[in-house]
C-alpha cells in the first residue's frame, strides 16, 4: 500500500523525496526478485506444457509403429503363404492329370502325437478315401487313415506304424524299408543289403513297388550309415524332405494305378 501511495503522489512531483527514494531502492530488488520469479514459473509451465505434447507424441509414434510392425508381418506371412501356394500349384499341374490330385489344407494337428496325425479339409464328400497318398512339394507326407464327410486324417511317415518301400534316387539300385521312428525330424532306413554303398546326403525315393505309393516321390536324404549286428543288413539314419512342423497345405493322389504308374515329376 504504501509502495502504491509513493507511486501515485511521485507521478504528480517533479521531484521526490531522499525517504522515497531510499524505499524505492530498497524495493527495487525485490521487484526484480518477484519478476525473475514470475518469469521462472510461467517457464516452468510452459516446460510441463511441452513434456505433455511430447508424451502425447511419443505414443502416438508408438501405436504407429506398433501398427506398420503388424502390417509389415501380414505382408510378410502373405508373401510366405504365396510363395507356398505357387509351389504347391506349380507341382500340382505337373501331376494332377496322372494323378489326379486333390489340394487341402491342414486345419489340425494331433494333441497327443503332434507330428504323427494331422487333420485335412477334404473327406468322403471330396473323393477321399482311406489309404491314398498324401504329397507336398517337398516329398511325401504320409497316407489316409479315416475318413468323414468333410474332412481325413492321415497319418505321417514319422508314425512308428508306418513303413515304405525305397530306393536310392542316385544309384537306383539299392533298396530299402523307410520306417517311421516317431520322431518328425528323423526316419530309419532298414533291409539294406551290407554290400551296398550308401552314402550320407544321398536322395531317398519312394520305389514304387507298392499299392500306395508312386514311384519317385522324395522321402529324404541319408544323414548316417551303420552295419547291423547280424553282419548281413545295414541301416540309415533318414533327414525327411518334408518339414511336418510347418507344414499347411498338402495334396492327395486321389487316383494312383501301381501297374501303369511312371513315378512323380518333381516339376520345377
Amino acid at each position: 500500500m504504501l509502495l502504491a501511495t509513493m507511486r501515485y503522489t511521485s507521478s504528480t512531483r517533479a521531484e521526490i523525496t531522499v525517504a522515497e527514494k531510499l524505499l524505492r531502492d530498497s524495493y527495487a530488488p525485490l521487484q526484480s526478485g518477484l519478476n525473475e520469479m514470475r518469469r521462472g514459473i510461467n517457464g516452468l509451465g510452459l516446460h510441463f506444457a511441452e513434456k505433455k505434447n511430447m508424451n502425447a507424441k511419443i505414443k502416438q509414434l508408438n501405436r504407429e509403429k506398433a501398427q506398420l510392425t503388424m502390417e509389415n508381418q501380414r505382408l510378410q506371412e502373405y508373401e510366405a503363404e504365396t510363395l507356398r501356394l505357387r509351389k504347391l500349384l506349380n507341382f500340382g499341374e505337373e501331376n494332377k492329370e496322372q494323378f489326379g490330385l486333390e489340394y487341402a489344407r491342414v486345419i489340425a494337428r494331433s494333441p497327443n502325437n503332434w507330428f504323427k496325425v494331422i487333420t485335412i479339409d477334404k473327406g468322403a464328400e471330396d473323393g477321399i478315401a482311406q489309404g491314398m497318398p498324401v504329397i507336398s512339394p517337398d516329398g511325401l507326407v504320409g497316407r489316409i487313415s479315416n475318413t468323414s464327410q468333410h474332412s481325413a486324417q492321415v497319418t505321417l511317415i514319422t508314425d512308428r506304424e508306418m513303413a515304405v518301400g525305397v530306393i536310392l534316387q542316385d544309384s537306383r539300385e539299392t533298396r530299402g524299408i523307410i520306417e517311421g521312428t516317431g520322431d518328425s525330424y528323423s526316419l530309419a532306413m532298414i533291409n539294406i543289403p551290407y554290400y551296398a554303398k550308401v552314402k550320407k546326403g544321398e536322395k531317398v525315393i519312394t520305389s514304387g513297388l507298392s499299392e500306395f505309393y508312386p514311384k519317385g516321390i522324395q522321402i529324404g536324404t541319408i544323414q548316417s550309415v551303420k552295419r547291423e549286428s547280424n553282419g548281413l543288413l545295414l541301416s540309415a539314419t533318414v533327414k525327411p524332405a518334408v518339414q511336418f512342423d510347418k507344414l499347411e497345405e498338402v495334396m492327395v493322389i486321389a487316383k494312383y494305378n501301381p501297374v501303369s504308374e511312371s513315378g512323380i515329376n518333381e516339376g520345377e
